[in-house]
C-alpha cells in the first residue's frame, strides 16, 4: 500500500491521516492479525529504532526483552529493576506502541521527571510509528511533541511526573520512566 500526498497527515506522508480506507492483501490481513495477538512478532518484525552505530535498523529483541513485553502482556502491574543501557525504554515504547495500534479507545500516558525526558520517549515511538508500513498504521487524529491521537480512539500523552501531571484523567497504562 502505498500513501499518496493526500493521505499523508499535515504533509507526511510516512503518516496515514485519519480517514484513509485501507484496503488489505490476503498476506497483510494475515500477517496483521499475527501482529494483533502477538506483541513480540509485531516488534520483532515491524518495528525500527535508531542505534547510535548503525542509524535505523530493525528492532531485534534479546531474550530479556521478549520476557519483558510477555510480562507487560500478562501483568496488570509491573516494575522493572533493570542496569542503565539496557534498553528497556525502548523496549517499553515498542509495547507501547502496539498497544495504541491494536488495542481501541485506550489512553496511555509516559511520565518521566522531566517533560523533555517524556517527550523524548513519545518522540521515539513516533518514529517507530512512521517507520511502520502503512497497512499496520491507524490514522492520525493529531501528532505532536506532547500527545497522539489515533483514528482507532488510542491515545498516548507525556508529561513530567507532577503532583498535578494526569490528574483527572483515565489512563489504561501509564508508563513511569525512572520514577524512583
Amino acid at each position: 500500500m502505498t500513501v499518496n500526498k493526500n493521505e499523508g497527515y499535515l504533509g507526511n506522508n510516512l503518516i496515514k491521516r485519519a480517514g484513509i480506507e485501507t484496503q488489505y492483501a490476503k498476506e497483510e490481513l494475515d500477517e496483521y492479525l499475527k501482529c494483533s495477538k502477538n506483541p513480540c512478532h509485531f516488534i520483532e518484525n515491524y518495528t525500527q529504532i535508531i542505534s547510535l552505530d548503525e542509524g535505523m535498523v530493525p528492532f531485534k529483541l534479546r531474550g530479556y526483552q521478549d520476557k519483558l513485553i510477555n510480562h507487560y502482556n500478562d501483568s496488570r502491574f509491573s516494575v522493572v529493576l533493570a542496569s542503565r543501557q539496557s534498553g528497556k525504554s525502548i523496549t517499553s515504547c515498542a509495547y507501547l506502541l502496539w498497544f495504541l495500534l491494536f488495542h481501541p479507545e485506550v489512553t496511555v500516558a509516559i511520565l518521566a521527571n522531566k517533560a523533555a525526558t517524556a517527550r523524548d520517549i513519545l518522540g521515539r515511538l513516533q518514529l517507530a510509528y512512521e517507520n511502520l508500513p502503512k497497512w499496520l498504521q491507524q490514522g492520525v487524529v493529531s501528532w505532536n511533541k506532547g500527545s497522539v491521537d489515533l483514528e482507532n480512539g488510542s491515545r498516548v500523552v507525556a508529561s513530567s511526573t507532577s503532583s498535578s501531571a494526569v490528574r483527572g484523567g483515565s489512563y489504561n497504562m501509564i508508563f513511569l520512566d525512572e520514577f524512583a
